[in-house]
């Protein structure tokens, strides 16, 4: 009985304790282009509501995040319907793919509006999930 209460009251006065405080360590300079690591899940789920949102939009938005983001789409779907054995429909895709400057163009043009909306976390995050699935 007398160590539960020697270990109870160990207990409260290290809880009681404060942590000596320690000067921070310099902050390390942060790329500009590399977006902040979150979650997988979340990044999953904001990509699943940007297709659910865009599949169904047949013009460009005016927008230029609302743009990119389209063109997000509509490249991930055109990418998931290629066959990859030179058929007309994939030399379709493929026109289609390079009107919408899919791949390299999409990406940095991802990342050059990421940079330009650095003060907008809203088109941060939406932007963020781009880049993630790309």
């Amino acid at each position: 009985m007398s160590r539960i209460i020697a270990i109870g009251l160990a207990g409260l006065v290290l809880a009681a304790c404060k942590p000596v405080a320690e000067p921070a360590p310099p902050a390390e300079p942060a790329a500009a282009a590399a977006p902040a690591p979150a979650a997988q899940p979340a990044i999953d789920a904001a990509w699943a509501a940007e297709q659910e949102r865009y599949l169904a939009v047949n013009v460009e938005p005016s927008d230029p995040v609302e743009a990119v983001m389209w063109r997000g789409v509509r490249c991930d779907f055109l990418g998931s319907e290629f066959g990859g054995d030179n058929s007309e429909q994939d030399r379709a895709i493929n026109a289609r793919m390079d009107e919408l400057r899919c791949g390299d163009e999409l990406l940095a043009e991802g990342r050059e509006l990421r940079a330009t909306r650095a003060g907008d976390p809203a088109a941060v995050a939406r932007l963020d999930a781009l880049l993630a699935r790309w």
